[in-house]
C-alpha cells in the first residue's frame, strides 16, 4: 500500500470541489506509512497516511469534534493537504499583504511536530476555551501560517466558498470573525489560482 496510488472517494470528492473553483492542478495522492503531508521540493504529491483510513469508521461527532482540533476525516486531511500542495505551486499568494495580515509570513522557521503533539500542547494551554484560539480554524493552524493557511483552504473547500456556509460554521464554533475572513480570503485565492 504504501508508495501506492490513493484510491479512496474523497479523493474524488476534493478533485470536484477543485474543479468547482475551476483549479485543474495535476495532483497527485499516494499512500504514505509516516504521515500525510506535502514536501514543499514535491509539490505535486500528496502524502496521505494510510493510518487515516481507520476514520472512516470514527462516529461522526468524534469526526466534528475534530474539526476544531486537528481533523481526522480523510476528506478533511486531503482539503488541507491540498492547501499546502497549491500554495508550494504557486507561492506567490503568500507575498500579498492580506495573506500576511490574516495567516501571517510563511517564512517563519516552520517548528511543526505531529498534529497529535501540537494539538496537546495547545491543550495543556487552555484548549478551545482559550480566547487566543478563537481567531484560528483549528488548534492545530495556530501551528505556523502554512497550517492557518491550509486550514482555511480546508474550510474554503468544505464550504465551497459559499459566505453565508462560512459564517454559519464560524458562528457556530463562536470564533472571532477574522477566522471568516481568513475562510473568505482562502476562497478567492482558490477561484483566481492558475497552476503553472
Amino acid at each position: 500500500m504504501v508508495g501506492q496510488p490513493v484510491r479512496h472517494p474523497a479523493v474524488t470528492q476534493v478533485r470536484r470541489e477543485l474543479a468547482t473553483f475551476g483549479v485543474a492542478a495535476d495532483l497527485r495522492f499516494e499512500w504514505s506509512g509516516d504521515g500525510a503531508g506535502v514536501v514543499e521540493d514535491e509539490p505535486r504529491v500528496v502524502y496521505v497516511h494510510a493510518a487515516m483510513l481507520a476514520a472512516d469508521h470514527a462516529p461522526a461527532d468524534v469526526l466534528r469534534a475534530a474539526d476544531r482540533t486537528a481533523a481526522l476525516a480523510m476528506i478533511a486531511i486531503l482539503r488541507h493537504e491540498v492547501g499546502h500542495a497549491l500554495l508550494f505551486l504557486d507561492p506567490r499568494g503568500a507575498r500579498e499583504p492580506a495573506f500576511r495580515r490574516l495567516f501571517g509570513d510563511v517564512s517563519v522557521r516552520y517548528r511543526v511536530g505531529a498534529a497529535a503533539d501540537e494539538v496537546e500542547r495547545r491543550l495543556r494551554r487552555g484548549g478551545l476555551a482559550n480566547p487566543r484560539y478563537r481567531r484560528v480554524i483549528s488548534l492545530y493552524a495556530a501551528t505556523h501560517p502554512h497550517e492557518r493557511f491550509a486550514e482555511a483552504v480546508r474550510l474554503a473547500l468544505a464550504t465551497r466558498g459559499d459566505p453565508a456556509r462560512v459564517d454559519r460554521w464560524v458562528r457556530g464554533h463562536d470564533l472571532d470573525p477574522v477566522v471568516g475572513e481568513q475562510i473568505r480570503w482562502a476562497a478567492q485565492w482558490l477561484r483566481r489560482y492558475r497552476t503553472r
